[in-house]
């Protein structure tokens, strides 16, 4: 099957081009490189928490199931978190941008719960920008006659079940439901796989789970946004499963968003907005920066941006794991990873990080340091330092994870150590800026004291680039 595929505009890096990257470095021996380029035996696209609220906000899923179509999916994956509100109607505009864009077509809809589905209503801010839109909590499918299985059977003309198995050209599919925070809805993951496991194990083919909260133990989010720990020990007996989750809306330039062990589990990155790993300045909690802040901020949840998702083509003897971009039309966004079913385990955690490279600086950059009034996050007028150095590179497609600056006493104290992640950590490799440009509130550097300024660009595993520097040093809190 010929592959349709479109790349964004802005970017000159091929699908191709992708592909070879991913199997230079993921592949082991064996590997017949031409074949990804053969007929698959199934293909699918998988996305997460889509957070369908009113009408037109369906427009990112509508997009991916577009290129999905276009790509020749088999199946589509939705790993929860379907509708931010957890309303029928939102429900519903999911299902009729299905009905819009694969009616009529013999590609199959996979779709499970997440969190939001069951209590999205009320949470918080969602449930005050529900009200605001002119909905409330009393059409939360769980408020439903029949509540959320008979609401989905409305729906999606599907039995709901806590867990359930469907077959897609001869390959299983298991999908588990959302708990719920009480654990009264859990399914029995263990159970159900015991139940199935001689058709499971017996196929000699791989099959795929899927649910929302990452599986405890794997992927790089899943100790403190996982499941209740079920999943793994019932997963552990079949090496041949490979495990779809949401629920992080984190975007998979980290590397260690696919994990092998026991069996493969991957993180789907968010098809609603992103965030942000925790401890840096301009992600996580403080992501909601604004235009006066000197520091270009990366995107708050409202700005809707970084939509991502995966296109997986199996193949007899591997799987690949296609990383794209659903705004730049599914450009490929970082090299593909290839899961050979050999048995051999080039995710386990030792191999991916003996293989992602160390950034590097080009030759000769420095850092450029100077003082400015702006106001900071609070409003209020402030005094930072700004640190501006050339972009470091990686080779291959590989991304820079963040760039660590430091304030080093001379006087051999702590340095004042800050963490950043670039403005375009989460877009497309062709929209990293050529310089980053980072700050410091002038009031928290070393006070008194000789210091220089040092910049390091880092790996998702902390392997850090060789320093740059700033031509000075300085002193106290002027520059």
């Amino acid at each position: 099957m010929k592959t349709k595929f479109s790349n964004s505009p802005a970017c000159s890096a091929s699908r191709r081009d992708f592909i070879l990257s991913g199997l230079a470095a993921s592949c082991v021996a064996g590997c017949r490189t031409l074949d990804i380029f053969g007929r698959p035996a199934l293909a699918f696209g998988v996305v997460s928490d889509i957070h369908v609220t009113s009408s037109g906000t369906e427009a990112r899923y509508e997009k991916a199931l577009r290129i999905f179509r276009d790509r020749g999916a088999d199946a589509v994956m939705v790993c929860g978190d379907i509708a931010d509100w957890g309303t029928v109607n939102s429900l519903e505009h999911v299902r009729d941008a299905w009905k819009r864009v694969l009616g009529g077509t013999d590609t199959v809809p996979l779709l499970c719960t997440g969190n939001h589905d069951f209590d999205g209503w009320w949470y918080g801010d969602m449930a005050m920008d529900m009200h605001a839109s002119g909905h409330s909590g009393a059409e939360a499918a769980v408020k439903s006659p029949g509540g959320m299985k008979a609401a989905w059977k409305r729906v999606f003309g599907e039995k709901y079940a806590p867990m359930r198995l469907r077959t897609v050209k001869g390959y299983d599919f298991v999908s588990a439901e959302y708990a719920g925070d009480d654990g009264k809805r859990r399914p029995d993951v263990a159970g159900f796989l015991t139940t199935h496991a001689k058709r499971l194990r017996d196929s000699g083919k791989p099959f795929f789970f899927f649910q929302h909260l990452p599986i405890k133990g794997t992927t790089c989010d899943s100790f403190g946004w996982s499941d209740d720990g079920s999943a793994f020990p019932a997963l552990k007996d079949f090496p041949n499963a490979i495990a779809f989750t949401g629920h992080t809306h984190r975007p998979f330039v980290d590397e260690r968003q696919i994990w092998q062990g026991e069996f493969t589990a991957i993180g789907t990155p968010s098809l609603s907005y992103p965030s942000f790993p925790d401890g840096h300045e301009n992600g996580g909690a403080k992501r909601d920066g604004t235009a006066t802040n000197a520091m270009r901020m990366i995107p708050a949840r409202r700005d809707l941006e970084g939509t991502q998702g995966f296109f997986v083509n199996v193949y007899e003897d591997r799987i690949v794991v296609e990383r794209i971009d659903i705004e730049a039309d599914g450009a490929m966004a970082a090299p593909a990873w290839i899961v050979p079913l050999s048995g051999t385990k080039p995710f386990s955690l030792a191999e991916v990080e003996r293989r992602v490279p160390v950034p590097a600086f080009p030759g000769g950059a420095k850092v450029r340091c100077e003082t400015r009034n702006t106001e900071n996050r609070q409003g209020k007028w402030t005094i930072v330092m700004t640190c501006e150095f050339p972009s470091a590179v990686v080779p291959d497609g590989w991304r820079v994870f963040d760039y660590e600056i430091r304030a080093v006493p001379k006087d051999g104290s702590a340095p004042l150590v800050k963490k950043f992640l670039s403005p375009a950590y989460h877009k497309l490799p062709c929209c990293e800026p050529v310089r980053q440009r980072f700050w410091f509130d002038v009031a928290e550097l070393p006070q008194g004291k000789d210091y220089t300024i040092e910049v390091r660009a880092c790996n998702c595993f902390g392997k850090a680039s060789s320093p740059i520097m700033a031509p000075r040093v300085f002193h106290g809190h002027t520059c």
